[in-house]
């Protein structure tokens, strides 16, 4: 009964974050732009690197050259999609308060946050290395390890960001809490996390289908190959922005002494899912 309740609840939240996305699709401009100033990023770091290797510097240049850019890959692109599900989930949050969103102002409360979101990227960056080093091993054993670690750091780390936006802790704080908040959604985070998977690729079949069919069947690639890529992007689009709305719902969903009253009804809906109710008070605070 408890995991048909998660389910339940997965479901209306899902349901639920679909239908704010419909209603605001500006909070789309966040992935949006986080996508531009990814590609402007690597353009910049990867344009001096083939300036290096087109010159014949010797093994130990090179060798430094494809190091740095690395590093500078992992961290540069670990911060940006950090600052801007940022953005998103602070929006997020003006958005249930019955406000229209704005990506300057997700920016600027972004902004507010830089240090702790640097912070957490270099983390991330680095855990990432550790991982893809593991499951580059020609050891099996090592590949599962390192899919089992993965999968287990994004679940226990899925709220990092929504507390450092809305509570700026300390770096041992931000793990903490993102731990604590975890281990009280248990069932609807993951549950919630493969559904907004399958909602974005059902919205790009359309697409995909088509697309795959041309380019891989029929082999059409300058017919197939746009389709595929567009619908690629919407999939892309659509994940992102709803899991960052999943995450400040869930968020505050599991912060119930601080569960702001704009949130009512989605968690009137949850809690009718689920047959459960909360006594916890609606604070209207959270963040500057």
């Amino acid at each position: 009964m408890r995991s048909l309740g998660r389910l339940k609840r997965s479901y209306v939240l899902i349901r639920q974050s679909i239908s704010v996305m419909r209603k605001h699709p500006r909070l789309g401009f966040f992935p949006i732009t986080g996508g531009a100033a990814g590609v402007a990023f690597l353009a910049l770091l990867l344009t001096p690197m083939f300036g290096v290797l087109a010159v014949d510097s010797g093994d130990t240049v090179t060798l430094v050259a494809v190091g740095g850019a690395l590093v500078g890959l992992y961290l540069g692109t670990a911060f940006i999609s950090a600052f801007f599900t940022a953005g998103l989930v602070h929006q997020t949050r003006v958005v249930l308060s019955g406000e229209d969103p704005s990506l300057r102002a997700g920016l600027q409360g972004a902004w507010k946050v830089k240090r702790p979101l640097f912070v957490w990227a270099v983390i991330s960056a680095t855990v990432g290395v550790i991982l893809d080093a593991i499951a580059e091993s020609d050891s099996l054993v090592s590949q599962i390890v390192a899919v089992v670690l993965g999968v287990a750091w994004t679940l226990m780390t899925f709220f990092v960001v929504p507390v450092i936006v809305f509570e700026k802790p300390s770096i041992r704080g931000m793990f903490t809490r993102s731990a604590k908040t975890f281990r009280e959604t248990f069932g609807e985070t993951p549950i919630g996390l493969i559904g907004v998977n399958i909602v974005a690729i059902v919205a790009a079949l359309p697409l995909l289908v088509p697309g795959a069919y041309l380019l891989f069947v029929a082999e059409m690639p300058i017919a197939g190959a746009p389709l595929l890529v567009v619908g690629l992007l919407i999939s892309q689009l659509i994940s992102y922005t709803l899991r960052g709305i999943v995450k400040t719902s869930l968020y505050f969903y599991a912060e119930e002494s601080e569960r702001p009253e704009e949130f009512d009804d989605i968690f009137d809906q949850l809690e009718d899912a689920s047959g459960t109710s909360t006594s916890a008070q609606p604070t209207t605070g959270g963040f500057d």
